[in-house]
């Protein structure tokens, strides 16, 4: 139920900053805005306040803004409408909640810096509560048997009455390197609870696996004066976008060329999973986990695929060179097979999350 509730939460919050972003900009425009809703109908309930309904939907994992107009072919002159505006007021209406959601990036890594963003750390590094902490566990490996998650910090080794301290990954990969074929026990930490698991190091791991199985990383809080936050707040969303946009690339690369899905994607299960877990290692990891989401969202919405937001974006550059408006049949049929193509492929990356995590 916890991972529910931070996963809904976390969406809740992505959705409504971008569907904000839209809402704000054809306000700005003098558009008439019909209707804001989180979810996707059928509606649950609504509010009417001014011009705009505001309504919550049973399916929690989208969200709209209905503006006067928009899915008309038909020319007026009302400026409240939509379609009356030019490809330029058109174009920043539909942009817009990709950039809240980059700006919604932007200020929570600013907030983060300020209060400090767990990151890899060296022995020189300016940090506090440096950990070793576990970043993967491999399938089927000593370690994903006895339990151990991504995202545990390892403080200590045992075995018999030996008791080694964790400082350093080091550390543990001696203490691992003395004891192969023995039973040794770990000392985790979890969020805040402690967890001892019992574990037996392989003597002869796959290749490029380690005897336990699992990747470690030394990390640190580390934090930077606020008149320097909003500076490395743009410094780590414009890192992130472009290593976002990176791994988007590579994803519809490999499933143009090869027709697979990569393994590492997640989606609403992976994802509710992680941000479970975030949750529980505490609100400074769940609030860098939300500003990566919305850096993606972001980045994934701006693609100029039929259904989404870059698809509209690139029909009104068409429209523009054209110097006359797509068919509205055609543009109908391609959205609509965009968004079923969309469908889809969430629906295989769901598949592949329960059957991982599973």
């Amino acid at each position: 139920m916890f991972t529910v509730l931070i996963f809904l939460a976390v969406i809740a919050i992505l959705v409504l900053s971008h569907e904000f972003g839209h809402f704000m900009a054809a306000k700005m425009r003098g558009m008439r805005v019909d209707e804001f809703g989180f979810g996707f109908p059928p509606k649950i309930f609504g509010k009417k306040w001014g011009e705009t309904e505001y309504t919550f939907n049973l399916f929690p994992f989208g969200g709209f803004v209905k503006i006067w107009g928009e899915d008309e072919v038909e020319e007026t002159d009302n400026m409240r409408n939509f379609i009356a505006h030019g490809t330029g007021s058109k174009f920043i209406v539909i942009a817009a909640g990709v950039m809240m959601n980059i700006l919604l990036a932007y200020v929570l890594f600013t907030i983060g810096h300020i209060a400090g963003l767990p990151t890899a750390v060296d022995d020189e590094t300016l940090a506090r509560n440096v950990q070793v902490q576990i970043i993967e566990v491999a399938a089927l490996s000593p370690a994903a048997d006895a339990g151990v998650l991504s995202g545990d910090t390892i403080t200590y080794l045992a075995y018999n009455e030996e008791r080694i301290s964790v400082q350093n990954i080091e550390d543990v990969q001696d203490g691992i390197a003395s004891h192969l074929g023995e039973q040794i026990t770990l000392g985790l930490m979890r969020g805040d609870e402690e967890i001892t698991l019992s574990i037996t190091p392989r003597t002869h791991p796959p290749e490029g696996e380690g005897a336990l199985g699992i990747a470690m990383l030394k990390t640190g809080i580390v934090s930077v004066p606020w008149y320097r936050a909003p500076w490395e707040g743009l410094k780590t969303t414009a890192a992130l976008t472009s290593a976002v946009t990176g791994g988007l690339w590579s994803f519809f690369a490999n499933l143009f060329h090869t027709g697979e899905v990569l393994g590492e994607v997640a989606g609403p299960v992976g994802i509710a999973q992680v941000a479970g877990q975030a949750g529980r290692l505490g609100f400074i990891y769940l609030l860098q986990l939300t500003a990566l989401l919305s850096i993606n969202l972001a980045i994934l919405n701006i693609l100029p695929i039929p259904a989404l937001d870059g698809g509209r974006m690139l029909f009104l550059i068409i429209e523009k060179l054209r110097g006359r408006p797509i068919s509205a049949l055609f543009a109908q049929r391609a959205h609509a097979t965009g968004f079923i193509a969309l469908i889809l492929l969430m629906i295989i990356i769901t598949y592949k999350d329960i059957v991982r995590i599973f």
